[in-house]
């Protein structure tokens, strides 16, 4: 029989699991920095205020891993954003005003900080080639 605390630990790692694989959308709960390497959008104007939304992008020199997502909860309206895809790929990150990829968009085009309109963010994909 496995002591209490081990079997409280794996309860819950479990339950993280099952709670994350189900979950259909994307989390905007605001984060408190962006680090190097993620893909983020902020609240304000040249990368200020809170950070809406967070995602490590792993770089390397063949590709990269960057998640579609398919609806973004709660919806955002950020200024700014910071992209970490470098302009050889030759990408541009799509920022829809809906879920699903629906609605207008706003293109992120190039590596490096980009100014945005504040428009609402329901989704968003990288668009290649």
């Amino acid at each position: 029989m496995l002591p209490r605390a081990l079997a409280l630990s794996l309860a819950a790692v479990t339950a993280l699991g099952l709670s994350a694989a189900a979950a259909p959308a994307a989390s905007a709960a605001p984060s408190a920095t962006c680090h190097k390497g993620d893909f983020c959008l902020f609240s304000g104007a040249h990368q200020t205020g809170e950070v809406l939304y967070r995602v490590p992008v792993k770089v390397t020199r063949t590709g990269f891993s960057f998640p579609d997502v398919d609806a973004l909860e709660p919806l955002v309206a950020p200024r700014s954003a910071h992209n970490p895809l470098p302009d050889s790929f030759g990408c541009v990150v799509r920022l829809n005003d809906k879920p699903h990829f629906a609605g207008s968009e706003q293109e992120i085009d190039g590596f490096g900080d980009r100014e945005l309109t504040g428009a609402p963010v329901g989704s968003l994909t990288v668009d290649c080639g």
